[in-house]
C-alpha cells in the first residue's frame, strides 16, 4: 500500500523519475506548507476591504494601507541579505512570528488608524518569504520542475483561499466587525508557511537535514548589531542597482513588470472602494469574487501555467498573460455601462478575467527571475525582483487614487487597461530581442 501510494506520488509530481531526496522532501514540505500559505491569503486579500466596509476608512486611508502593502516590497533587498547572513532559519522564523503574530492584536483595532498601524508591521515583514522561497526553488528543485512545482503549490494554496473566502465573507456579512476574532487566527495558522520552509534542508546534504519543526532557533546577536543593520540596507541597494545595470534582459524584464506593476497597483486602492460605494456589494459578493473566483482560476490553471514556463520561458508567458489582465480593468469599466451587467456579475466576470491572466503572472512574478540568474544567484534576483514592487507600489496607489479623485472610477480603470497592453506589447518585443540572439537566456529541457 505504501509503495503503490509512494510509486503514484512519483509518477504525479516527478514524471516518473527518480527524484533526488532532497527534492522530494522539499516539495512535500512545500505543498503542505501552502495550505497555511492559502488561509493567510483569503485574510491578506480582505485588508482594503475590511478597511473600508468595516471600519468606515475614508479613501485617503485606504490609499495609505495599500501604498504600505506594495512599498513593503523594497524591504526585501535587506530580507535577501539578512537570509543570506544571519541564517534562512532564523530570519523566517522570527520573521514570521513579527509579521504574522501581530494579528493576535486585532482585537484592540478598534479604529481605522489603529488597523492601519498593525498592517504596517505585517506589510515590513511580508516581503520575507519572496527570496527565501525562491533561493530554495533554485537550490532544490531541477530547474525543467520549477514552474510545475510551483504550480501545484498555486494549486494548493488558491484551493484553499477559495474555501476559506466562502467562510470569511459569511462571517463578516453577518456581523462587520467580526474581523477582530477572525484575524488573530488567520494569524496562527498563516505562522505555519514560514515555519515549514524554515524547516527545508539544504541540498549539500541528506534529506533528513532539515531541523526540526518544533525546535527554536536562537536569533543571532551578530545580525542584530547596528553595523549588521545599516548593511542590510545600504549593501542589498547598491547590489541591486549594479545587477540592474549590468544585466540587459533582466532590466527589461523588470521594465515589463513596471508596466504590468502600474495598472495593477493604481488600482488597488480603487477596487475597495469601487466594490463598497459604486457596486454596493455585499461582503460574501465582494470576498466571492475577490478571493473565491480569483483563486479557483490560479489554482485550476496554475499547474498548467507552471508547465508553460518551463516549456516556453516566462517572457513569452508574461506577453500572454499581461495581454489577457487588460480585460479585467475594462470589464469593470465598461460592464454596467455597455454590457448592460449587474453590479455583482461585472465584479464576477472582471475577476474570472483576473484569475486567468494571474494564473501566468503568478507563476512568473514569483519564479520568472530564476531564468536570468547564475547560478546560486535566485534568491538575490527575486530580491530585486520583489523591491521593484516597491518603487511602483509608492508610485501606483497614488496615481490611482489622483486620477480617482480628478476624474473617476472607469478613467482608472482605462489607463490600467493601456498599461498592461504596453506590458504585454514590451514582452513580446523583449521575446524577439532573445531569441534573435546567439545565447538566448532559455533554459534546456531535457
Amino acid at each position: 500500500m505504501i509503495r503503490s501510494i509512494h510509486t503514484a506520488w512519483t509518477r504525479f509530481a516527478f514524471a516518473g523519475a527518480a527524484p533526488e531526496p532532497v527534492e522530494d522532501i522539499t516539495l512535500r514540505r512545500y505543498l503542505f506548507g501552502m495550505i497555511f500559505q492559502g488561509v493567510w491569503w483569503s485574510g491578506y486579500l480582505l485588508f482594503p476591504f475590511v478597511l473600508a466596509k468595516s471600519l468606515n476608512a475614508s479613501a485617503g486611508m485606504v490609499t495609505v494601507a495599500v501604498t504600505m502593502d506594495t512599498a513593503g516590497m523594497l524591504l526585501a533587498l535587506s530580507w535577501g541579505y539578512l537570509l543570506a547572513g544571519a541564517g534562512r532559519r532564523r530570519v523566517l522564523f522570527w520573521g514570521g512570528i513579527a509579521g504574522r503574530g501581530v494579528l493576535l492584536l486585532t482585537p484592540l483595532a478598534l479604529t481605522a488608524q489603529g488597523f492601519v498601524v498593525m498592517l504596517g508591521v505585517v506589510y515590513a515583514f511580508a516581503a520575507l518569504v519572496y527570496p527565501a522561497q525562491n533561493s530554495i526553488f533554485q537550490d532544490n528543485f531541477h530547474s525543467s520542475r520549477r514552474g510545475r512545482f510551483f504550480g501545484h503549490g498555486a494549486l494548493v494554496q488558491h484551493v484553499t483561499a477559495a474555501l476559506t473566502s466562502l467562510v470569511l465573507g459569511s462571517f463578516l456579512d453577518r456581523d462587520p466587525l467580526h474581523y477582530r476574532w477572525i484575524y488573530p487566527i488567520i494569524g496562527v495558522i498563516g505562522f505555519g508557511y514560514p515555519l515549514i520552509l524554515a524547516t527545508l534542508p539544504r541540498p549539500s546534504g541528506s534529506a533528513d537535514d532539515g531541523p526540526s519543526l518544533f525546535s527554536l532557533p536562537i536569533p543571532s546577536r551578530a545580525a542584530l548589531a547596528p553595523g549588521r543593520l545599516i548593511a542590510s540596507i545600504v549593501d542589498p541597494v547598491r547590489d541591486a542597482l549594479a545587477t540592474i545595470h549590468a544585466d540587459k534582459p533582466f532590466r527589461w524584464f523588470e521594465g515589463n513588470f513596471m508596466l504590468y506593476g502600474m495598472a495593477f497597483m493604481m488600482m488597488n486602492p480603487v477596487v475597495p472602494l469601487f466594490f463598497t460605494d459604486e457596486l454596493m456589494l455585499s461582503y460574501e459578493q465582494i470576498s466571492g469574487a475577490r478571493v473565491l473566483i480569483a483563486s479557483a482560476g490560479v489554482a485550476l490553471l496554475g499547474p498548467l501555467m507552471g508547465r508553460g514556463m518551463d516549456r516556453f520561458h516566462p517572457v513569452r508567458l508574461c506577453a500572454l498573460s499581461f495581454g489577457l489582465l487588460s480585460l479585467y480593468p475594462l470589464i469593470l469599466a465598461v460592464g454596467g455601462p455597455w454590457l448592460g451587467l449587474s453590479p455583482p456579475m461585472t465584479a464576477y466576470l472582471g475577476f474570472a478575467m483576473y484569475a486567468v491572466a494571474m494564473s501566468g503572472i503568478n507563476i512568473t512574478w514569483n519564479v520568472g527571475s530564476i531564468a536570468f540568474a547564475p547560478e546560486r544567484e535566485g534568491g538575490h534576483y527575486q530580491s530585486v525582483h520583489v523591491a521593484m514592487v516597491g518603487l511602483r507600489g509608492v508610485v501606483g496607489p497614488l496615481t490611482g487614487y489622483t486620477v480617482l479623485r480628478l476624474f473617476g472610477y472607469r478613467e482608472v480603470f482605462l489607463i490600467a487597461t493601456v498599461f498592461s497592453l504596453l506590458a504585454a506589447l514590451s514582452s513580446a518585443m523583449l521575446w524577439r530581442w532573445l531569441s534573435s540572439r546567439r545565447d538566448p537566456i532559455t533554459e534546456e529541457i531535457p
